[in-house]
């Protein structure tokens, strides 16, 4: 009797652990199906993205108008590029500035709720996208540099105006943003002497940003030096750069000089540690063969200029510059 029975509770102990067996497949192949389920609801949610969102704060630079602009990456579908664009307003003698322009630009993450800020910067804070120096003048007209004020200036989403720029709004959904300003640059004189008319169209879109700038002179203005394309690049992208046959790579070490000048439109720069790139192209309207383009390597940043010098604009004249801008995460 003794053997039957225990032969009896072995059986059942067996039968209980191929149970218990039986039991643990059928949940792993649970959770199995479970993150596969999870993982394609991320792509999912990836592809539902907009290409662009935009966020407006009436007071939110220094208690005038900021737009955040946040524009997709072409090769990873949540990281976004967030644009600002500020009214910027200091009328004192040594300044006289009042006009929108980009002041920087981040790296985001979104998760379908919430931007979120990795840390890294894309453009720093300064100047990144036009300048001119008149000749015998002691400091440069137009955009950081001020002595430019806007006469009108309007916005767009989806290429439609919007109208009321008195109340804010948060992640707008889009393909693009826009602003189309015009401005009056003028001399760096006590009188505030007009020296040109200044359009501008900045668009937001495609994994970064293109502006054209357009000055008109008003009298005969001669100028030393015109910096048609300026790209503040901060250092956390400018790590090495090329130009554009992508040959001969040089390692940025922000000692304060010049790097990869020549008579070139098109420069690329990258930082491996980051996985951020950027592409610059450049177009002169006039004399575009002989423009020269640079970095400089500063501590802060690989400021992307492409400037022409000693050069007469007659009054009544026309001259454009168009800057075309593209960040990816590598």
């Amino acid at each position: 009797m003794k053997t039957s029975k225990w032969i009896f509770l072995l059986v059942i102990s067996i039968f209980i652990t191929f149970l218990v067996f039986l039991s643990l497949k059928e949940n792993n192949k649970d959770g199995n199906t479970n993150a596969n389920e999870t993982n394609s609801f991320q792509a999912n949610r990836a592809e539902e993205f907009k290409k662009c969102y935009v966020t407006f704060d009436p007071k939110g630079h220094k208690r005038n108008h900021r737009f955040t602009v946040y524009t997709q990456s072409r090769t990873q579908p949540n990281y976004y590029w967030g644009f600002t664009i500020a009214r910027e307003r200091n009328l004192s003698n040594h300044i006289y500035s009042d006009q929108y322009r980009i002041i920087q630009s981040k790296e985001f993450i979104y998760n379908g709720k919430k931007m979120s800020s990795t840390g890294a910067k894309l453009l720093y804070l300064g100047e990144s996208e036009f300048a001119y120096k008149r000749s015998g003048a002691s400091d440069f007209t137009g955009g950081y540099h001020g002595r430019e004020k806007f006469t009108d200036v309007s916005f767009f989403i989806d290429d439609v105006l919007i109208n009321d720029i008195t109340t804010g709004f948060k992640m707008r959904a889009c393909e693009r943003f826009a602003y189309r300003q015009n401005s009056i640059m003028y001399r760096n004189d006590d009188i505030r002497t007009k020296d040109a008319v200044h359009n501008k169209i900045t668009e937001i879109l495609d994994s970064g940003y293109f502006t054209k700038n357009t000055i008109t002179a008003i009298e005969n203005l001669p100028l030393e030096v015109c910096f048609g394309s300026i790209v503040s690049v901060s250092i956390d992208v400018a790590g090495k750069g090329q130009v554009a046959n992508y040959e001969n790579a040089i390692d940025f070490n922000r000692d304060g000089n010049r790097k990869l000048e020549g008579f070139c439109d098109k420069l690329f720069m990258w930082n491996d540690q980051n996985k951020l790139s950027v592409h610059i192209e450049s177009m002169f309207e006039l004399y575009n063969d002989y423009a020269t383009q640079q970095i400089w390597d500063d501590k802060y940043y690989g400021k992307y200029y492409r400037h022409l010098q000693y050069i007469n604009l007659d009054a009544g004249k026309s001259w454009s510059f168009e800057t075309k801008v593209t960040f990816d995460k590598l």
